[in-house]
């Protein structure tokens, strides 16, 4: 899937799985000049991030429901190309500055603003102003409403194209 962004990607990290690991996924980072990288294995933090996103993500908004047909591909996809702006341009949250373990417990600090991703690449110094410039014509165009509306619209289809075909 092509992206709409301004900005290149660089580099892609899945983690060792098999899922992510194939030919079909080296060829595709070539094709685009992307470097591919992997995790070690039996390090679980390696991609933290990653997982982090897919508990405040995917199974906030697709949920644990297991999705195993070829048909809900397209649909899932054309769901998170909504789902992707609606996230990094007006859900805000706060990142973690610091974790100490005390005892059994963790004491986390987390900002005291909470911003969205948008306004966080905004105030970043290594950003060009050419694609700040790219994604506040981006943020103009974008209605947050009509966005929730059309994603609501769109995992609906998902959900509906897995009844259907489902259970095979």
């Amino acid at each position: 899937m092509e992206s709409n962004t301004p900005f290149p990607v660089l580099e892609r990290h899945p983690d060792s799985g098999s899922e992510f690991v194939n030919w079909l996924c080296v060829d595709w980072s070539r094709a685009r000049n992307q470097g591919l990288t992997r995790s070690r294995p039996n390090h679980k933090n390696d991609n933290c991030f990653v997982e982090e996103r897919n508990g405040h993500v995917v199974r906030r908004w697709v949920g644990y429901s297991r999705l195993d047909i070829m048909e809900t591909v397209d649909a899932l996809n054309t769901a998170y190309e909504v789902l992707n702006p609606y996230l990094n341009h007006f859900v805000a949250s706060r990142r973690i500055v610091s974790k100490e373990r005390t005892g059994s417990k963790w004491k986390i600090v987390r900002e005291k603003k909470a911003m969205t991703p948008y306004q966080r690449v905004l105030l970043r110094d290594d950003v060009s102003d050419i694609i700040k410039t790219g994604l506040r014509q981006e943020h103009t165009r974008l209605n947050p409403l009509l966005l929730k509306r059309e994603i609501d619209l769109r995992l609906t289809k998902v959900f509906d194209i897995q009844r259907r075909y489902g259970n095979r």
